[in-house]
């Protein structure tokens, strides 16, 4: 272990963390709970009991990159988000496919499923590539969310997807890779998810293409 390791190594664990009390204060498609915790700091003490309220999903998610090495292009998609509504050029944002983990699915399986279901892409799990597991916003929600590249021919692309049943209104379409890494550094792709996967892919492309053609 170098010194930047240990630099960058946990100096806690869930151990040094004490729930004094843990009560959902809301449920309905997303829940809040309330925790009252203490923990230990850095110069040897220990917090006083805080509240803290978390939005909680009660599941994690995947987010998916699909991306074509013979035409070097990516699929994207187009959603309405109310989160976005103060948003200064529009609250339909660019993203990539995401969505939550059932119960019972494994990260891979969740990948594969969503795809198909928001683009009409099928693939199997040995077409993901692993980027890595974030959280979007630990500070104040619990999700994870596992991303990754998915190997895909974007010769035959659906022009809408989602599912009526979870009121899903996507819009499906390709752009080379080089573009989409353009709209990255002009701010017109923002959502977290789509950004961390494009850069990725921007940074290992060789490697990532490389493997895909085989």
């Amino acid at each position: 272990m170098d010194r930047f390791d240990e630099l960058v190594a946990p100096r806690f664990s869930i151990k040094d963390v004490t729930v004094h009390e843990k009560s959902r204060l809301y449920q309905r498609h997303f829940a809040l709970d309330l925790y009252r915790v203490s923990y230990k700091k850095f110069n040897g003490g220990t917090t006083r009991i805080l509240d803290r309220i978390i939005f909680e999903r009660d599941m994690d998610a995947v987010a998916i990159l699909p991306f074509d090495p013979v035409s070097e292009e990516v699929v994207l998609i187009e959603q309405f988000r109310p989160g976005a509504l103060k948003d200064p050029v529009s609250p339909w944002l660019i993203e990539i496919v995401a969505g939550m983990i059932d119960e019972g699915e494994s990260e891979l399986e969740a990948a594969v499923r969503e795809l198909q279901e928001e683009s009409g892409l099928v693939i199997k799990p040995e077409d993901l590539h692993y980027i890595n597991a974030v959280y979007p916003s630990p500070g104040g929600c619990s999700e994870r969310v596992t991303l990754y590249v998915g190997k895909i021919k974007a010769d035959h692309l659906l022009s809408h997807g989602g599912l009526d049943s979870e009121n899903e209104d996507i819009r499906v379409f390709k752009i080379p890779s080089k573009k989409a890494f353009e709209y990255c550094k002009t701010g017109r792709i923002n959502n977290a998810a789509a950004l961390l996967a494009l850069q990725h892919l921007q940074i290992n492309y060789d490697e990532i293409r490389s493997s895909f053609l085989k």
